[in-house]
């Protein structure tokens, strides 16, 4: 039997003739933009679609985010993951900085399931600097296990059987002045905010 990186056997495995239970919470860190700026997100999304004949359905305006770090599918609540997690995001010291959307194009996906995507260009944004620095928090937490080495910052606007070819559009920015952990109730298409923290820092270190 091959385990997955992340898997809580205990809690997937069927024991005693008991079936394994059904994922039913995702928690991720992530960058929600203000709503002035989702708005335009959602007006480029639907452009995009138009254009492009894509058929899959856009992402509630709402729920628009960046991912920064996905720390798993779970069973139930993990409330020792969110204190964790809570605890490494209460020792991060950075400043508020911007972040740019300047491109849009698909990822590889499940066959006729690809992401459609908004992201920057070439050049490393400031925003790596939190992940990185989220990246070491966490995993002085003891979470590493669920972290991965490579960071594409993007926010994804829908999901189609065709591929978006890329594309440079209008830049689309904010000022990032906090970044949250949120929990996703699988198969709902609901986001629950477990937290927020602010930027205050005096500054960031973008390169590297």
């Amino acid at each position: 039997m091959v385990v997955r990186r992340g898997s809580h056997l205990p809690q997937q495995e069927s024991l005693s003739g008991f079936e394994p239970r059904s994922q039913t919470d995702r928690l991720f860190f992530c960058l929600f933009p203000p709503a002035a700026v989702g708005e335009a997100i959602a007006v480029e999304s639907d452009g995009l679609r138009a254009e492009h004949s894509l058929t899959g359905r856009s992402i509630e305006t709402a729920r628009l985010h960046l991912t920064l770090h996905h720390l798993g599918d779970h069973v139930d609540a993990r409330e020792d993951i969110v204190q964790a997690a809570s605890g490494a995001a209460s020792r991060i010291d950075l400043a508020p900085f911007e972040i740019i959307l300047s491109s849009a194009s698909s990822f590889a996906g499940r066959e006729g399931n690809h992401p459609c995507v908004l992201q920057g260009g070439e050049a490393r944004q400031p925003v790596h600097a939190l992940w990185r620095e989220l990246s070491n928090q966490l995993m002085a937490a003891g979470l590493g296990r669920y972290l991965k080495r490579e960071f594409t910052p993007h926010v994804t606007l829908l999901y189609d059987k065709r591929v978006l070819p890329a594309q440079s559009i209008d830049p689309i920015s904010w000022t990032v002045r906090d970044f949250s952990l949120v929990r996703s109730l699988l198969g709902q298409s609901r986001h629950q905010l477990l937290g927020t923290w602010p930027l205050r820092g005096k500054g960031v270190d973008a390169s590297g």
